[in-house]
């Protein structure tokens, strides 16, 4: 049936049977007319020089965005490039994606005044002469550069710019989709969010300049809380694999005065004070997360299995760094009630998990950084 229905049709029938179409519609044609009014207020569509950042629309089923480490660093990102308007003199926005469905005006999880404007808003741009186009890895593929190419086709190749936001190793497009687009004669680069894979290794995989810019968790954001000042609470990412259920059980079995409680469904800022009161966190992610090194700088103590992906070698000494799940499981009831028997043992942990997520996050290495990226000064030309 869904192949005989012409596509013309098929919004009208959503439209009619779909409560959350309807809501789209209305709540997207008021969006559209803010946009228009900010594009005209906020935007100089003379700009000779244009940075802008791609990202995700809003949920289908909420209407808002989603929260994530990426979009955090993105967002910090997108502001520390604005405040280095003298160095670059470019005109700074960010948009959703061309094939977006569901705008978005607004990241309303987290504090930020960043106008979000929609991709076709981009034709009003007819007189640059260089633009730079700051793409997540995942969503980097052969259409979004055809989509780009049609939207500023009066600008040589080598004047446009895309930058590749590194941010998670393992979501990288392969090495022959990058060659593809550098033979279609663009200019690329990546930037990358961890140490563990800012390396020459990596630059000469995808045979593009890498720079490592890091990302803002700089320990200046957070309040460090006192372990007496919190409570007897377990955090856990939302990350899903087969594991994790085998470590709660565990957990709920031997620690039955530990309240457990999932990151899910909540903004930022109550995330925030989340971390303050818990004295534990456990990431089933990629390890080296904002999960893990924020509740850190908030004076708790974070748990993960290695990932060689992401950690360097100064966490895998660390003794609330598991080698894989199972030693997690074994091992983490008797870490934790270590830790709650002297809590001097609680503060030398965290001290050591804060040295060393220290040594790879604070605000001067992060912003010369990306003060360097846009000079041009790479990390590996």
């Amino acid at each position: 049936m869904n192949n005989i229905i012409p596509e013309f049709v098929k919004p009208l029938i959503r439209f009619v049977y779909y409560k959350k179409e309807r809501d789209r519609f209305f709540r997207e044609f008021l969006i559209r007319k803010k946009q228009n009014c900010l594009f005209k207020k906020q935007v100089n569509a003379d700009s000779s020089s244009l940075i802008l950042f791609f990202i995700d629309g809003a949920n289908w089923f909420t209407g808002y965005d989603d929260i994530s480490g990426g979009i955090l660093s993105i967002a910090s990102i997108y502001e520390e490039t604005e405040k280095l308007h003298p160095l670059h003199k470019s005109q700074v926005i960010m948009a959703t994606l061309p094939d977006c469905r569901h705008l978005l005006a607004k990241h309303t999880q987290f504090p930020n005044n960043i106008p979000v404007f929609r991709y076709t808003q981009l034709k009003h741009f007819r007189k640059l002469n260089h633009v730079l186009i700051h793409i997540p890895e995942y969503q980097f593929n052969l259409d979004l550069i055809s989509k780009i190419c049609k939207m500023f086709n009066y600008l040589p190749k080598e004047s446009i710019h895309i930058n590749i936001l590194n941010q998670n190793i393992e979501l990288m497009p392969e090495p022959d989709i990058i060659s593809e687009v550098k033979q279609q004669g663009f200019f690329l680069t990546q930037t990358t969010a961890h140490e563990q894979y800012s390396t020459k290794e990596i630059r000469d995989k995808y045979a593009i300049p890498l720079h490592k810019l890091s990302v803002y968790a700089t320990p200046q954001r957070y309040n460090f809380i006192h372990p007496k000042q919190k409570e007897s609470l377990i955090l856990l990412s939302p990350d899903i694999v087969k594991e994790k259920e085998g470590v709660v059980s565990i957990i709920k079995e031997k620690l039955p005065e530990f309240q457990i409680k999932i990151i899910n469904g909540i903004t930022y800022m109550d995330y925030l004070k989340l971390i303050e009161k818990a004295k534990y966190m456990i990431t089933f992610g990629e390890g080296l997360d904002f999960y893990f090194v924020e509740t850190v700088f908030s004076g708790g103590v974070s748990f993960a299995k290695y990932n060689e992906a992401f950690f360097t070698e100064d966490f895998r000494q660390l003794h609330s760094i598991f080698k894989s799940y199972e030693e997690m499981a074994k091992n983490i009831c008797c870490c934790i009630k270590e830790l709650e028997a002297n809590e001097s043992s609680y503060k030398l942990t965290n001290k050591q998990q804060f040295n060393a997520c220290y040594n790879i996050y604070n605000d001067t290495y992060y912003k010369e950084n990306l003060s360097n990226f846009y000079k041009q000064n790479y990390l590996y030309q």
